[in-house]
């Protein structure tokens, strides 16, 4: 049985994982390999925070088990082979009245969604979910002709989230351990969550735990989440004894932990082959540079350029010192790959790879051709010799020295968004 769920959560607290643990925990199932975790359109202008879905494949084990997490002192289990359940019905009104007990469903953005399923449907919901804006008569449509059952609260748009994670195929990876203290974690220092960080970063495999641009810790989240902090790895097995290690070292009180498998780090929605830039979708695509970047107030910056012809206009929100540097070393005829989404008519940068620079003639006063003294600039195209008074009418050029070797630029660990790579050290996920 698929148990896959959405939209629970608000901008005052809750979090829709949590709740993938409590109905594993309460519901007393095992889960076949590791719950999904699944990250859609960055750009969804009704998401809460971060746009991410759960599903899992649950049942009673018959294989070999080991623990993945744990919900008020109770182990929660994964196993290798699960037998299904027999009453689907029962199942799904237990989950539901687990559901409306956290769902903030005061909250106007929050419209929960369960589906409770046999089988996965093809991966094109997800692709869709990833990439572009669906409405939630294109999933009742898809959830009538797979008879599967489900419950949702208010407009029901929760069940776009929970169809799209039961649609995602898994076939990039990564993974996140998150530990949690509901309804709310004490009040951790700062110094004592970059220790925790650094901890993290000697688990093999971990990533974006520590952004030292910014001096912040990047696996705690807002406190008014039930989450106490989410580590991000590629190796599930080696991040299994964090939560021991937090508690021991650090007296961090916790209520529960849970391992997930998720899409985050893996570009998954970037779209690479398309024909024109749709509003609130994202692209992963090769241009030439047409202008040199702008400043407007407020620090923003912007650039033109080219694409199948057309020049586009791209946006540069991040105030870190990475895409600064990209601002600094840009060039008219520069050839980059750039990632990022369309909003309001233009790309906003995510990131940016320098494929090859442009060559850049920059004008200089000329060498008088008497004297070989270099002229001075008398203005209107006149030039003069300060040794001998010869005079000329034209300028000289000189290719311009492109003192940068960097080749890429992104924003740093604590403004980068869940789906995005690090372009740095390549893409994360298997």
């Amino acid at each position: 049985m698929f148990i896959a769920l959405d939209d629970t959560d608000g901008n005052d607290g809750g979090c829709t994982t949590h709740l993938m643990l409590r109905i594993i925990s309460e519901l007393g199932l095992d889960v076949k390999g590791y719950p999904g975790l699944v990250r859609l359109n960055p750009n969804i202008p009704y998401k809460t925070r971060g746009n991410a879905a759960l599903c899992a494949e649950v049942g009673m084990s018959c294989g070999t088990r080991s623990k993945i997490g744990e919900y008020m002192g109770k182990p929660v289990f994964s196993s290798s082979a699960i037998d299904d359940i027999a009453d689907y019905e029962h199942a799904a009104e237990a989950a539901w009245r687990i559901v409306l007990q956290e769902a903030r469903l005061n909250d106007e953005k929050t419209n929960p969604g369960l589906i409770i399923s046999r089988e996965k449907p093809d991966e094109s919901f997800y692709l869709a979910a990833l990439r572009s804006v669906l409405s939630v008569e294109d999933v009742f449509q898809r959830i009538k002709e797979m008879d599967i059952i489900c419950r949702y609260a208010k407009n029901g748009r929760g069940l776009i989230g929970a169809f799209s994670a039961l649609s995602w195929p898994a076939d990039k990876t990564t993974y996140e351990m998150i530990m949690y203290n509901y309804p709310h974690p004490q009040e951790t220092p700062k110094e004592i969550r970059k220790d925790v960080a650094r901890l993290a970063d000697e688990f093999h495999g971990t990533f974006n735990n520590y952004d030292d641009e910014n001096r912040h810790a990047a696996i705690f989240p807002s406190p008014r989440t039930p989450v106490l902090c989410g580590v991000r790895t590629t190796d599930p097995l080696a991040i299994l004894g964090f939560p021991a290690e937090v508690r021991s070292n650090f007296r961090i009180e916790s209520t529960g932990y849970m391992l997930f498998q998720t899409n985050q780090a893996t570009d998954d929605h970037y779209q690479k082959y398309f024909e024109k830039f749709e509003e609130l979708s994202s692209y992963a695509f090769n241009a030439i540079v047409s202008s040199r970047p702008v400043a407007i107030r407020g620090g923003h910056w912007f650039f033109n350029f080219f694409y199948r012809g057309k020049e586009h206009k791209a946006a540069i929100f991040e105030p870190s010192k990475g895409m600064r540097l990209l601002v600094k070393d840009l060039e008219m005829g520069d050839y980059v790959r750039i990632f990022g989404s369309f909003i309001d008519g233009k790309i906003n940068i995510e990131k940016v790879r320098i494929i090859e620079r442009s060559i850049v003639f920059v004008r200089i006063n000329p060498v008088c051709r008497k004297c070989g003294s270099r002229m001075q600039n008398q203005g209107s195209e006149n030039f003069r010799c300060p040794v001998c008074s010869n005079r000329s009418a034209l300028p000289e050029y000189t290719e311009m020295e492109r003192i940068s070797r960097r080749s890429s630029y992104e924003s740093p660990v604590a403004g980068r968004r869940h789906l995005v790579a690090s372009i740095q050290e390549g893409a994360q996920a298997s």
